[in-house]
Parts: structure tokens; sequence; C-alpha cells
């Protein structure tokens, strides 16, 4: 494409790729500082950290997993600084998807699983239930709340250990479509108080996999609901910093070092980028899957070539001006909800 491509030294060993191969690839290796100040376009895996806002600068192009919609000094300092940010979890399909989360979301639901299973151990808190079909024990029970990448992983991961798996969702069509896409081991519900109520309470492990439109979910599980099931029983979140999300009563966000924390005699998994773990895999599975959005991208900057209007969508700031009507939006909650502290505050 014709461009100088910079690549920060070491930036790729966690992944499995050292210096030389990029190198031999053709790109220039340099110092953190070296390639926020000389690159036109900078593009990140995840939202820049607080010590590099001081790199920003009008005209700067960032290309990152941002999530800004949910980080309001990220969104103050790009935008007094004058940057053109994109972000890649904004990118838009013609059928309103976002095809930039796909392979993290595969990812974590295939994670969300796996760390339930981990968990059930009784001497990590579980209550000793193998998540896997045994002969002369009935199988254990998963239930997955949404049906989308992250929640199609979790559901094939859990039935391909042998659970009987629950996938709960709340468009009848959309979930009869996701039916013929699994096997007789895992049963397609729609989402009513009654059948989620049914479900959740005989359920070994519950994994929240829906996301409302890339920002807002909505709360799924009361702490009601949550003190009947049994106790060392595991919840995984893996929709993490949307709205309210699926855990009012997760008591905190949860580690890698400290993956679980006990709230109503239940474990509660609420990990950020849980694909973070596997960076060989996950680095792999997002290059493969947003190249060609990346590419567009460049090649709009660096040729003038023109954008689809789902890549447009993905621009949330140009030049410092916020552009994405949610960024508006959650600014206009932060706002209130700090007027509304204000308020409360005795004077």
């Amino acid at each position: 494409m014709g461009v100088r491509v910079l690549v920060e030294r070491g930036a790729g060993v966690a992944s499995g790729h050292d210096d030389r191969s990029y190198s031999e690839s053709g790109a220039q290796l340099v110092d953190r500082g070296e390639a926020w100040r000389e690159a036109d376009v900078v593009m990140k895996y995840k939202a820049p950290e607080p010590s590099e806002y001081r790199y920003f600068r009008p005209g700067l192009v960032l290309i990152a997993f941002l999530h800004v919609e949910g980080d309001m000094p990220l969104m103050e300092s790009l935008e007094s600084s004058g940057v053109t940010a994109w972000a890649l979890e904004m990118i838009e399909d013609d059928d309103g998807s976002f095809p930039g989360c796909v392979s993290d979301s595969e990812i974590a639901g295939t994670q969300a699983v796996l760390y339930g299973a981990w968990l059930l151990q009784s001497h990590l808190g579980g209550y000793g239930r193998l998540l896997s079909s045994v002969p002369g024990v009935p199988d254990p029970r998963v239930v997955v709340i949404g049906h989308g990448n992250a929640g199609g992983a979790a559901a094939r991961t859990a039935a391909a250990l042998g659970a009987r798996t629950t996938v709960i969702g709340r468009d009848p069509s959309r979930l009869r479509r996701f039916a013929a896409t699994v096997g007789p081991r895992v049963e397609c519900m729609l989402n009513t108080p009654e059948n989620l109520e049914e479900a959740v309470v005989d359920a070994d492990l519950v994994v929240g996999a829906i996301l409302i439109s890339s920002h807002d979910t909505p709360a799924m599980l009361t702490p009601q609901l949550v003190g009947r099931m049994r106790p060392g029983s595991v919840i995984v979140d893996i929709t993490c910093g949307y709205g309210a999300g699926y855990m009012p009563t997760a008591p905190r966000p949860t580690t890698f070092e400290e993956p679980a924390a006990l709230a109503h005699g239940v474990l509660h998994v609420k990990i950020d980028a849980m694909p973070a773990s596997v960076p060989w895999t996950a680095s792999r599975a997002t290059a493969a899957n947003v190249f060609r959005f990346v590419r567009s991208m460049i090649a709009h900057y660096a040729h003038g070539e023109p954008l689809s209007r789902g890549l447009s969508a993905a621009r949330v700031i140009a030049d410092g001006r916020v552009l994405h009507p949610e960024l508006h939006r959650q600014r206009r909650l932060a706002i209130a909800t700090l007027e509304g502290s204000d308020r409360e505050t005795p004077q």
C-alpha cells in the first residue's frame, strides 16, 4: 500500500511474534514514544492507557478496540487533543451486527465454559461437579443467556463437554435460526420470566452472553433468583462493562489472579477482556477478522479511497469532534448521574 510501518519493540512478544518477524516483514522497530510521535496512524489492540494520553495531538489517527463510550476521561482526552479515533467494535454490517467483535466474543464464550468447569471443583469453591457427561450420573446443566457469537461459542463448548445445555434468547426468529446450527444437546427457549427462572435455578453454570448493540445490556439475574441456585454453582458474565450487565449480584469485577467472587452462595466470574489471557490465539483470530477493515481505513487516509457506511460508523471522533450518537448519549448520562449525586450530597 506504500506506507511506512513502525512497530514498538517487544509489542508482539506475548503473542508469539518476536521483533525479528516484524523487521523481516519490512517494519521498522522503534520505542513506544517514537511510534506515537512519528506515526500518522496508530493502531492498538485495546484503548490507550492514561499514560499514553500525552501523545495525543491534532491530526493523529487512532484505531483500536476503544470502548470509549464507557470511558469519559478517554473521550475527553481524545476530544480536547483533536485526535480522529476509530473504534473497531463500532464497525457495523448491513444486518446491524458488529463484525469487529466476532473473534474476541467467540473466544470469551469458550473461555466462560472452561472457567465454569474449573471453578466447579470443590477445592476452588465449587460444589464438586464435573462439567462433563459421566455414565451413571445425571448430566450437568449449563444455561447460556444470549445466542450471538459469544453465546453460540459457549453453548457449543458446553454441549461438546457433555453438559445439558439451554440457550435463552428474546427474538423468536433469530433463536429459531440459531437452533438450526446446534445439535440436539442444546435446547433453545424464549427468554420469558418463567423460562429464565426454571433454567437458572437448576443450573450448575450460567453464562451471561447478551449484548445490546455494543452499548447497554440489561440486568437479567436478580439477587433473589441467584440465591435460589445451588450453593457452589457458578455464574460467568462475559458482557462486563456494558450497562447493568447480567450480574448486579456480583460483588465486584474479578481478575485473572482472583477469577471468582462469592455472593449469595454462588461463585461469580466477571473478568474484563477475558481473551487477553490467550494472546497467541486472540491476536491471530482478531488479525484475520479485522485486517480487511483496517486495510480500508489505511487506504482511505493514504490514497483517499471511499469508506463504506459500516466503516464510517466506526469513526467515533473526527479531529476532536464527537460523531457517534452513543458517545453523546453516554456523556449525557454521565452528567446526569453526576448532577444527581451532587443533589443528594448533604450540604
